[in-house]
């Protein structure tokens, strides 16, 4: 027999990984409202690019409350969008959303209608798999009344109704039901299997599609009725005013007996003499029984007279029918009979059906001198085979074949807390999981073969408190005699807050000639401890038979009263009773797109396989082209004139049309891949707007379901898709192959509906960022900030088989990947941005690009680094360039010009190739360079970490390699540890934090006076409460700083020293945080925050890493204010663990202590001082005017006449001779006139 639908969908998709670009322009409405939070009005112009390294491949700026780096997890969420195209979570669920649908009535929104297979929304219980969300106010109403789960919906907004389809009982009706503000039962009251899709037919009617041959309830009672014995013997027994005679006081006594009509001591239990009482017994479990045997007593002429049965604990009186000794069928209640002197077996059956875990027999009236009873039993039709193995059927009274479960592995018995029984839990140690560790096998006992629905109940973790710890588990079957050995299995998720059942199988199930089927429940391969599994019952239902054709598909006409019994009169079910295999065909999806519908499953008919179509008022089902698909259809999605569908199909029926694989489109009666399709299966297809170009939205495709890859095709290479990938239908092209900035989204989509008047509603499990970029991206300037990727593209770097790798520097693991750290260069004309971590990439030229690379910015960003010369398990730590020389280091080694390389390497800019001449390799013990410093104004360079040597130099943690003599120097002796951070403050003063030995004297910071070559101590290190990982600068001078760390406990630590006294940051960090370093930033005139004694106004502190930020969770990079953390760049890696960020490296490192403010452009400057200038000279001109006026009045100066004298002047001419003529004796004497 098939797997079932049902059992396909029952587990969540794997992690899935897609890109879509960001949106330029917000959304016009949105069905909720999303907060922004404040700018951090950083002040960033003196720094030049500004840019962030770190071990992710996605990142987002936190512009919207809510936003957080956490994913939804594995369970599911319904999600909206943020303005910036980022997936927002509106309310957790603890399993999958199906369908969903906007439910409108008496001409208004009443909200969203949610299905699933979930058992809360938002926390809140909601049984059935459905709720009403309001899209308004966010609040969630449970529609309770079903049990089981929800897989379809259709909401009808002209008759104001919801039609639910699904795997579930409620009301009088199974697997399909209306909802009008209450549950409506439609005249046919189900079918008896699940309902996979609901649509409205072009003529109107509404059509159910899924695995069902028959209408009305999903079970039936047994041929063989009441043949399942509850375990008396294992419940807690009690009794009240017991005889207190050796032998006959024992309530147990008359519990699974052999033989229920042997009396005497040990084998009756009496009361008192003349006195009422009581016979109790409490299960572990609850139960519904169907039938009640007792056996009285006669000992002594005693025996019980009359009785009743109390359900327990809602204590009420249960009705019985029964036959008298004259062969009539009775009742009772409250006052049972029971004959004298007869101690064979009187059968009571149960009226109504109500579930209990305990009962009492209350007995009122006796025989001769006293009650008593010599064998009780209890059954039920149900048949439940439990964990824990003292619930299952006896093996006494006649049983001989009852179910039992035999668990292996450190199972326990677990209280039932909020579920209905107790069950077993295994606690899964950490590691990768073995699936044998733990395992459960149950051997149900069924009476009869038949189509039986089989199904696996989980507990609710919240009862026990083991959400956090519960993962998947692997369930497998074998129940026919004909294939023993070949189990089907499938995968379910025990992350259910509440109790929940998944069907995981629907079909023929064999009992004859002595075959035992069997349930085995282990946890599933994949998966890394510590885990927690449970397993508590199966069920078998037997179904009912089938009803006249009914095969897969039912039409249903709402305007009718009653459902026509002759289905043949419906073209739509006569085309499902013609398929193939008869009254087992599976119809998975429907789908609507003006006249036609589309029909997609696992069937066959008469010229067509897995997919048909019915046009309006056709007589006839319309095969398409290619006769159909070759496999499953598992989605469709009708969008205009194209049709696009989705299942584990690989080409047409008449293999005509290769590369359909998992996935087509069918427009104007022709197949077309996507591409070439992936290399799995398609469950789900799911539209999304996004902004292609010029700020137009565009529709694309999310495909989802179980691939690893997408398939090349027309020149695009195959990638790697994590389960999910992006069709752009105007490109014909997968996005993932368009070069465009990118929003990055992990995990699932699993359903979507629009909204009314808004942006539609999604649903899946979901981890969304602004960015896909890996290890490395730049912060744009604008009004929100925003960021961009480098051209580069960095990919995980495979492992030496034979080597390991090394810690960075102290304290740290084993396990740092991405970009570690970076720089930018544009000295001498240049333009490089230098990448370096762990990691692999490709250079321009097609060569393979080992953990170190160069972006040219000034050659259209050609891409060159270093090739196979480094180990590929190595890991650049630290980066400083001197004279075009680029000198990087970190837990690295290899061979360069056959000569041995380690923990320090020299490479040319200018060439793109490894310098000629290459420092000594650095010797001892897991070698590391941590920090790498050029003196300023010299050719020193100074390098820090853990070795003891360089060359044959002794130079513990730190040494200097002059660039002009090419040789190592060693700034002192006495020193040891390991040396994290290298800051020059000035010309001579070097800053050294990390794990510091000087002499006798430990310390973790110092600083070094490169003109004296003496070490100092620095004020108050030794009493920080750590070795400092990260240290920089508060202030220009380097007087004050701020340092980082981590306690002798692990837990992270933040202290400045202010030029006084170190002040600590207290009660910011939850456990887990792992600062990787920290820097002060600059704030704008406007963004300027309080006073606070730790930093100044002007300034932020960036704290990068992975931040547990109290009351907000993880983020990658955070801002303080010196009174609160402020979250700033979240991140994840690829598997959608949180990212972290290693450092932040801008153009203009020299500007950080720089602010711009307010400045006026170049030429107002320009003109101002002019104008300045103008203005003093003439005030100095005045000035000038006044004092001599002044001067001339205080000496009593007075005007010059202005009038000739009236005496005669003698005009005669004076000769030249006696004008000049001293001058020709060269006298000194003035001229004669």
């Amino acid at each position: 027999m098939r797997e079932p639908f049902a059992s396909l969908l029952a587990s969540t998709p794997g992690k899935l990984a897609l890109s879509l670009l960001v949106a330029s322009s917000n959304p016009t409405a949105s069905a909720f409202t999303f907060n922004p939070v404040p700018s951090p009005n950083l002040d960033l112009a003196r720094l030049g690019r500004v840019a962030f390294a770190g071990d992710f491949d996605s990142i987002s700026l936190y512009q919207y409350e809510g936003q957080h780096q956490q994913s939804t997890g594995p369970n599911g969420a319904i999600l909206s969008r943020y303005p910036n195209g980022i997936f927002a979570t509106v309310k957790d669920t603890d399993a999958d959303v199906k369908a969903m649908c906007p439910y409108t009535r008496d001409g208004g929104y009443r909200g969203l209608i949610v299905g699933g297979n979930f058992t809360s929304v938002g926390g809140l219980h909601t049984p059935g798999g459905i709720a009403l969300l309001n899209t308004t106010d966010g609040s969630v109403t449970p529609l309770e009344g079903l049990n089981g789960s929800v897989s379809a919906l259709y909401c009808d907004p002209d008759a104001g109704r919801v039609y639910v389809g699904g795997l579930f009982t409620g009301s009088n009706s199974s697997n399909a039901i209306v909802w009008e503000d209450d549950w409506l039962d439609m005249p046919f009251a189900g079918f008896n299997g699940p309902v996979h899709s609901i649509v409205k037919a072009p003529n109107n009617n509404v059509i159910f599609g899924g695995e069902f041959n028959g209408l009305g309830g999903n079970v039936t009672a047994p041929t063989k009725n009441n043949s399942h014995v509850l375990p008396i013997g294992s419940a807690q027994i009690s009794a009240q005013t017991s005889s207190g005679r050796p032998g006959l006081t024992e309530p147990q006594n008359i519990v699974c007996k052999s033989d229920p009509d042997t009396q005497g001591p040990d084998a009756t239990w009496l009361l008192a003499d003349n006195s009422p009482g009581f016979w109790q017994a409490e299960f572990g479990f609850g139960f519904t029984p169907t039938m009640l045997r007792l056996h009285n007593t006669k000992f002594e002429d005693r025996g019980t007279q009359t009785w009743r049965y109390t359900a327990l604990p809602d204590g009420g009186i249960m009705n019985f029918s029964y036959v008298d000794p004259e062969g009539n069928k009775q009742y009772c209640d409250a006052r049972c009979p029971l004959p004298q002197g007869d101690t064979s077996a009187k059968d009571f059956q149960f009226v109504n059906n109500v579930g209990m875990n305990a009962f009492r027999i209350d007995i009122s009236a006796w025989y001769g001198q006293g009650a008593g009873l010599n064998g009780i039993e209890l059954f039920q039709n149900d048949i439940y085979t439990f964990a824990v193995s003292e619930f299952n059927e006896p093996k006494c009274g006649g049983v001989t074949t009852g179910a039992f479960s035999t668990p292996t592995g450190p199972w326990r018995v677990t209280p039932s807390h909020n579920s209905n029984s107790q069950y077993l839990t295994a606690d899964i140690p950490a590691g990768e999981i073995n699936p044998d560790a733990a395992a459960v096998v149950f051997k149900p006992d069924i009476k009869q073969s038949g189509n039986y629905s089989v199904k696996v109940y989980t507990p609710g973790c919240t009862g026990d408190g083991t959400c956090g710890m519960r993962g998947r588990v692997n369930i497998t079957w074998s129940l026919s005699k004909t294939s023993p050995n070949k189990p089907q299995s499938t995968e379910l998720y025990q992350t259910n807050e509440y109790d929940k059942y998944d069907e995981v199988y629907s079909g023929y199930v064999d009992a004859a000639d002595g075959f035992r089927p069997e349930v085995t429940l282990r946890p599933s391969s994949g998966q890394q401890g510590p885990r927690i599994v449970v397993a508590q019952k199966i069920r078998f239902e037997l179904k009912n038979a089938t009803a006249g054709g009914l095969n897969g598909i039912f039409e249903y006409d709402p305007s009718k009263q009653e459902v026509d019994t002759n289905l043949a009169e419906s073209m739509i079910n006569r085309a499902g009773s013609d398929l193939a295999p008869s009254e087992q065909a599976i119809v998975s999806v429907l789908s609507t797109e003006g006249n036609r519908m589309y029909v997609g499953g696992n069937f066959t008919g008469d010229n067509f396989s897995n997919v048909f179509a019915i046009d309006k008022d056709a007589r006839e089902p319309t095969a398409l082209a290619g006769n159909g698909l070759n496999s499953q259809v598992l989605t469709i999605f009708s969008n205009g004139s194209t049709t696009y569908f989705g299942g584990n199909f690989t080409n047409t029926q008449d293999n005509d049309t290769p590369g359909l694989n998992g996935v087509a489109t069918y427009a104007n009666d022709r197949w077309e891949p996507l591409g070439a399709g992936v290399n799995g299966v398609v469950m789900y297809i799911v539209p999304l707007e996004l902004n292609m170009t010029a700020n137009a939205l565009e529709s694309v495709l999310g495909i989802g379901g179980f691939f690893d890859r997408v398939n090349g095709f027309d020149g695009n290479e195959d990638f790697a898709a994590e389960n999910f990938a992006v069709w752009v239908p105007s490109q014909r092209n997968w996005l993932n192959n368009l070069n465009a900035g990118t929003v990055s989204i992990h995990g699932a989509l699993t359903a979507y509906t629009n909204v009314p008047d808004a942006e539609p509603v999604f649903a899946g499990s979901i981890s969304s960022y602004q960015l896909g970029a890996s290890g490395a991206v730049t912060l744009q300037s604008g009004n929100p900030l925003s960021l961009a990727s480098f051209p580069s593209v960095i990919r995980p770097q495979q492992q030496q088989a034979a080597l390991g790798k090394r810690a960075l520097s102290e304290g740290q693991d084993l396990s740092t990947t991405g970009i570690v750290t970076a720089a930018f260069y544009k000295e001498n004309d240049m333009n490089k941005t230098i990448l370096a971590g762990h990691f692999a990439a490709t250079g321009s030229d097609g060569q393979n690009i080992t953990n170190l690379l160069v972006i040219d910015g000034k050659d259209s960003d050609r891409i060159a680094g270093i090739g196979d010369e480094m180990e590929a398990n190595s890991t650049f730590a630290a980066l400083a360039v001197l004279d075009n020389i680029l000198y990087a280091g970190g837990a690295v080694s290899g061979r360069i010009n056959n000569n041995r390389a380690a923990g320090i390497i020299a490479y040319d800019l200018a060439s793109n190739r490894l310098a000629g001449t290459q420092p000594p390799a650095l010797q001892g013990e897991n070698v590391t360079v941590n920090a790498i410093a050029p003196r300023p104004s010299s050719k020193d360079v100074f390098v820090g970490g853990k070795f003891q040597s360089a060359g044959a130099l002794s130079c513990p943690m730190l040494c200097i390699w002059n660039a002009e003599r090419s040789q190592w120097n060693a700034p002192g002796s006495g020193l040891s540890g390991v040396v994290s951070s290298l800051i020059w403050v000035s010309d001579t003063k070097l800053l050294i934090a990390g794990n510091l030995t000087s002499g006798s004297n430990q310390t973790s910071i110092m600083s070094y006076d490169s003109s004296t070559s003496q070490f100092t101590e620095f004020a108050g290190a030794k009493a920080l409460p750590g070795p400092v990982t990260a240290l920089a600068p508060a202030n220009r001078d380097g007087s004050q700083v701020w340092a980082s760390g981590r306690t002798s406990d692990g837990s992270a630590y933040l202290q400045r020293y202010n030029g006084n006294e170190w002040l600590a940051v207290n009660d910011m960090f939850e456990p887990g945080t792992n600062i990787r370093s920290i820097q002060v930033l600059q704030l704008s005139e406007d963004g300027r925050h309080g006073e606070s004694p730790l930093i100044d106004r002007g300034q932020d502190l960036l704290i990068l890493g992975q931040v547990n930020v109290t009351d907000f969770g993880t983020a990658s990079g955070v801002l303080f204010n010196g009174t609160a953390m402020i979250p700033f760049l979240l991140s994840a890696t690829a598997t959608n663990d949180p990212g972290s960020l290693s450092q932040v490296f801008v153009e203009n490192p020299q500007s950080f202590f720089d602010s711009s403010g307010k400045r006026l452009a170049l030429g107002f400057i320009v003109l101002i001082a002019l104008a300045i200038a103008l203005a003093l000279t003439f005030l100095l001109v005045v000035a000038g005017i006044l004092l001599e006026w002044y001067r001339k009045k205080a000496k009593g100066y007075s005007p010059a006449p202005t009038g000739f004298p009236t005496r005669d002047i003698d005009t005669q001419r004076v000769p030249p001779e006696h004008l000049f003529g001293t001058l020709r004796g060269g006298g000194t004497r003035a001229p004669v006139l």
